[in-house]
């Protein structure tokens, strides 16, 4: 019977993240004849909306199955398991939509590993959680000692290997590893390990703590050698930075890592102690913002200053822009980037296009689901205190 129960959930999951996603797409689909910045723009808040309920739908059926069935409904685990296997599901469709280049037998499998390499981190997270006892004791410690280790662990190398193990990273064209080479020969810094992510996303990455690059497939696809070169200083600006700026990037943990805590939070502060783990989540996110903001500034100087004939980074930057439907302004002042507008002008070169209005931060499904998320976690929260209270 729960098994049916489950499999319910994965196709109602489905159903409304297609529809939800689907509905957010209607500004972005009426303005197909507009500037790429304008599309840009309207599609922002949809895919951030459709990236957050990707976790925020799962929340949301396990915490209502708690409320509503907390004897004869599946576990919660389970629950979210299966609402984020739906929750996935659901989101292909979006992304064949945005993305018709690319084949939906790809775009399945893309998105089917994907998951599987989310799901192994949440899988930390949540296995801790049901595990962590209710109040604190040496269990308590020897879980958060085990959750850190494996953390560490999947930061360093697991997350990589299993994306290597799974055919996410391939070994680098020569065209790419002839580019990156002679580009840190000239800057005199090296380079341990270069990998070619198989991503339909234009897309470079620095892994200081390895000194690897991470170039995107698309990525090498639609920029010339100079343009790739350009990036790549970028990129390996970032294999230069500090050991404390690496160390203060992984402050972001704090939005996942005191949530293990929920259990003897409630037990011991009550209501006080769920908001305690709510503030970190917020605090966590901007602190980080603004360590990643200013290392990216960093960065895209010391790129305009190297690159190899002026304009080019800057080229660069707005076909990767182009490409991802990333937004020239963002919705924040200060996100983990400056706005494309900006590094634009900062790099010297003056856009072809007015500057857009700033995207929102969130279509009306995201807003809508992250507020019953709260509305429905605060009413689980007073049932247990409540019932802490009673029984204790």
């Amino acid at each position: 019977m729960q098994f049916l129960v489950l499999v319910c959930i994965v196709l109602i999951s489905a159903f409304l993240t297609f529809a939800m996603n689907w509905l957010a797409l209607i500004p972005w689909r009426r303005a197909k004849d507009k500037h790429w910045s304008e599309r840009a723009r309207l599609y922002h808040p949809a895919r951030v909306s459709a990236a957050s309920n990707l976790w925020v739908l799962p929340a949301v059926t396990s915490v209502s199955i708690l409320l509503w069935f907390p004897e004869n409904g599946p576990h919660w685990a389970f629950t979210a398991f299966a609402a984020s296997v739906g929750a996935v599901l659901g989101t292909i469709a979006m992304d064949r939509e945005v993305r018709p280049r690319v084949g939906l037998s790809e775009l399945c499998r893309l998105s089917a590993l994907n998951w599987v390499i989310r799901f192994l981190m949440w899988f930390i997270f949540l296995g801790a959680a049901a595990l962590m006892p209710s109040e604190f004791n040496y269990q308590t410690v020897i879980i958060t000692l085990l959750v850190l280790s494996l953390l560490v662990l999947w930061t360093k190398m697991g997350w990589l290997q299993i994306s290597r193990c799974l055919g996410l990273m391939a070994p680098p064209p020569e065209r790419l590893t002839t580019i990156v080479k002679t580009t840190a020969a000239k800057m005199n810094i090296p380079v341990s390990q270069l990998l070619l992510m198989r991503s339909h996303s234009a897309q470079a990455f620095a892994l200081p703590g390895k000194q690897t690059l991470l170039f995107s497939e698309r990525l090498v696809e639609i920029l010339t050698d100079e343009e790739i070169s350009a990036v790549c200083v970028h990129e390996l600006a970032h294999l230069t930075e500090s050991r404390s700026d690496y160390y203060k990037r992984h402050v972001v943990w704090l939005m996942f890592i005191p949530w293990i805590f929920l259990k003897p939070m409630i037990h011991t502060f009550g209501v006080m102690g769920f908001y305690a783990l709510l503030a970190t989540t917020l605090i966590a996110p901007r602190i980080f913002r603004r360590v990643s903001h200013k290392l990216e500034v960093r960065a895209d100087s010391i790129a305009h200053a190297n690159e190899p004939d002026p304009g080019v980074y800057a080229r660069a930057l707005a076909k990767l822009y182009e490409d991802n439907l990333a937004p020239a302004v963002n919705s924040k002042k200060r996100a983990t980037h400056p706005h494309l507008y900006d590094r634009l002008l900062a790099a010297g070169v003056t856009p072809d296009f007015p500057r857009p209005k700033p995207t929102a931060a969130m279509s009306w499904n995201g807003i809508v689901l992250s507020a019953a998320l709260g509305i429905l976690a605060g009413m689980l929260i007073f049932q247990v205190t409540d019932h802490y209270s009673v029984t204790h």
